[in-house]
């Protein structure tokens, strides 16, 4: 192999190999929380629920 073939395939693998890192940190265990967090916060209701029994009629 050339030299320059060579570095090619030396980048590339730097830069999968830096890929992986990002996405191994990203999904890690102790992230997994911070991570998933806005997701829950936007599927939360924030409206209080209705009274259990449908009406409205007071006394």
């Amino acid at each position: 192999m050339t030299p320059r073939a060579l570095a090619y395939l030396f980048f590339t693998l730097l830069l999968a190999g830096v890929f992986a890192g990002i996405i191994a940190y990203y999904f890690s265990r102790k992230r997994y929380e911070r991570v998933e967090a806005p997701k829950h916060r936007m599927l939360a209701d924030d409206d209080p629920l209705p009274d259990s029994t449908g009406s409205r009629r007071e006394g």
